[in-house]
């Protein structure tokens, strides 16, 4: 009991220093019986988070699960990767007409993206899950599309970037040969995500995850190809 009230008082410390930096809270709840619970959903500026969600390192058990995956996916052969185009994304959400990060409380919904010089690597909840590069094809400098072969995820993934400058990209997975709709993400350069705030899931047991807003792809896209056409010849 006493280290429960020990790690309270300290939660409570902290995000009373928090909302003296100006902390948005976007959801907080306590409940001290049966058990003291405590969780909180805030905007976070600074960057000791952002390393935390841009580590694509594996653990023990991620190690073992990969190779086994990538064992059966062999052999392997290098391609030709466009220079300079990102391989490296992790995911990033809308909320009321901004873009921010996102810390979740289960960090297997922190999907993240690895392009290789002959694999893809889907992280998610299942940990990280190998792809063999078939073949990859630059339409342009901000277009990549990607065929790969796997047992579990999408054949396909073509990643178009509508925001250069802060390294946001539609990501599109297709299933060829199936009757299921492709489906779409938003991702970030990892190495960009230092534009965007970030909203923390944060408490002292499991909570649920943060409901963003739905994003419209084809509108996205859309302004892309409207600003690439209202752009001045040189």
């Amino acid at each position: 009991m006493k280290l429960q009230f020990l790690l309270l008082a300290t939660i409570l410390t902290a995000g009373s220093y928090a909302q003296k930096k100006d902390t948005i809270f976007l959801r907080r709840h306590f409940i001290r019986t049966p058990e003291t619970e405590y969780f909180a959903i805030y905007i976070d500026t600074g960057q000791h988070i952002k390393k935390q969600l841009t580590k694509f390192t594996f653990s023990e058990f991620d190690s073992a699960t990969y190779f086994e995956e990538l064992a059966e996916l062999q052999p392997l052969q290098k391609q030709n990767i466009p220079s300079g185009f990102p391989k490296k994304w992790i995911a990033l959400y809308r909320l009321k007409g901004k873009y921010y990060l996102y810390s979740p409380s289960d960090y297997g919904y922190h999907y993240r993206f690895e392009i290789t010089d002959s694999t893809t690597i889907d992280y998610g909840m299942e940990g990280p899950l190998p792809s063999r590069l078939e073949k990859i094809y630059a339409a342009s400098s901000n277009r990549l599309s990607i065929q790969r072969e796997n047992k579990w995820l999408p054949k396909q993934v073509e990643i178009e970037l509508i925001d250069t400058t802060r390294g946001i990209a539609v990501f599109t997975y297709g299933f060829p040969n199936a009757n299921k709709k492709p489906e779409r993400l938003l991702l970030v350069d990892a190495n960009k995500v230092h534009f965007f705030p970030t909203v923390v899931n944060h408490g002292t047991s499991k909570t649920f995850e943060y409901d963003f807003d739905k994003i419209n792809f084809e509108a996205l896209l859309k302004k892309k190809k409207q600003a690439q056409v209202s752009k001045p010849r040189r």
